[in-house]
């Protein structure tokens, strides 16, 4: 019963964006991410369902802290009226404060996680290493573990033969 209801939360997602990972990771990840019919990968994280991560803790939370900021900017930026010329309002404008930053001291090595981007909830998580940095070998890795999330997006049942 757990599955089924992990599945339906995982079922919802429709975008991911995919976190900065060691070795350059991510990139690879995401290019085996686009053969899964079911997911589209974003390249702006306010667009995103789901967020594709190597590492949670306080520097993840404090990010997706600063993509939800960023998603209600650019929500207000759009729906705000023009701005009319007043040399008072420019003066205001632009000052932000500097991100908070934190430091993750160990990483989990191997370890991904997808995460809803508004709930933080954990809605799947693998772990599998690459037998070594290279690129063939971090490419392999990413083509498993985007099968399994394919497997477990369709409940085991993938379109390829």
């Amino acid at each position: 019963m757990g599955f089924a209801q992990a599945n339906a939360e995982l079922s919802q997602v429709q975008t991911v964006y995919l976190m900065p990972m060691a070795n350059g990771f991510d990139q690879y990840l995401a290019n085996r991410l686009r053969n899964v019919p079911q997911i589209r990968v974003v390249t702006d994280a306010s667009k995103a369902d789901a967020v594709f991560t190597d590492r949670i803790g306080a520097a993840f939370e404090a990010k997706l802290e600063e993509i939800e900021v960023t998603a209600k900017e650019k929500m207000a930026a759009a729906t705000a009226p023009l701005p009319q010329d007043d040399p008072k309002a420019d003066s205001k404008q632009g000052f932000k404060f500097a991100p908070k930053i934190v430091s993750s001291i160990g990483r989990g090595r191997g370890t991904y996680f997808l995460v809803d981007r508004r709930s933080r909830l954990v809605l799947w998580s693998t772990y599998q290493t690459p037998k070594d940095f290279q690129s063939k070998s971090l490419h392999e890795t990413a083509g498993k573990i985007a099968g399994e999330l394919e497997k477990d997006f369709t409940g085991g049942k993938t379109g390829k033969k």
